[in-house]
């Protein structure tokens, strides 16, 4: 029997998994209304906000504020398992279950994104990240080329690793990463396409490194040993 750590925390997350199941296969009595909307990730927005500003420079960071109706959007994101981090992306968005069935690329939507309306980089990279949560690609890649200043080059190319990750294109975006200056979320990202790439090794240890690098009160630390662990 393996008895590492690692092992031992997956098959706690598989045992969950089922329990899980198992107490859905059990019928419920209602506790809301028809009618009522369930927000599938019952997240406050400000903190998945908080979250995903954590992917800008940080000379952007404070001057940055989410577009209008950033609420509703996050309310109709589904829960995803191995979520990249980018632009958008929060780790509260994290499911088990995706996890432990090995899902990689992000559902996407059929709604309209909330635009950011202003012109700088930052919204150009916002826009195009939620065109991509949207499913809509090509929009998404014309919103990257409106941005060329120097500072924004590995913001830039980590979410054109993104869209071709969001494509199936892993070995593509795994290139363009390991283009980019070392950074939390690179390495975070890398060990994603280390592990499609079946080096569980490698990943492990890159989730580590992003691990380390982040600060304990950064919610990306905590979902970097998640992965780390159940890897």
């Amino acid at each position: 029997m393996d008895l590492s750590v690692a092992n031992l925390v997956r098959q706690a997350f598989k045992d969950l998994h089922t329990q899980h199941h198992n107490h859905l296969a059990i019928p419920q009595q209602a506790s809301v209304e028809p009618h009522m909307a369930l927000n599938s990730l019952a997240l406050e927005p400000q903190l998945a906000w908080q979250a995903t500003l954590e992917v800008l420079p940080a000379f952007a960071q404070t001057r940055f504020t989410p577009p209008e109706n950033w609420p509703a959007w996050i309310e109709c994101l589904p829960p995803t398992g191995w979520l990249l981090h980018a632009l958008g992306e929060f780790p509260q968005r994290l499911a088990m279950d995706s996890v432990l069935e090995g899902d990689t690329a992000s559902p996407t939507l059929a709604d309209t994104p909330p635009l950011p309306q202003g012109n700088s980089p930052a919204d150009h990279l916002l826009a195009a990240s939620l065109l991509r949560q949207a499913g809509q690609l090509e929009n998404a890649a014309a919103r990257l080329n409106l941005v060329s200043e120097p500072a924004w080059t590995d913001c830039i190319t980590s979410e054109r690793a993104a869209l071709q990750w969001q494509q199936g294109n892993y070995s593509a975006a795994e290139k363009l990463w390991l283009s980019c200056q070392p950074s939390p979320g690179t390495l975070y990202n890398r060990a994603l396409a280390r592990r499609i790439a079946g080096d569980n090794t490698q990943a492990s240890t890159l989730f580590n490194q992003a691990a380390a690098a982040w600060t304990e009160t950064s919610p990306w630390h905590h979902l970097a040993r998640v992965c780390e662990l159940v890897i």
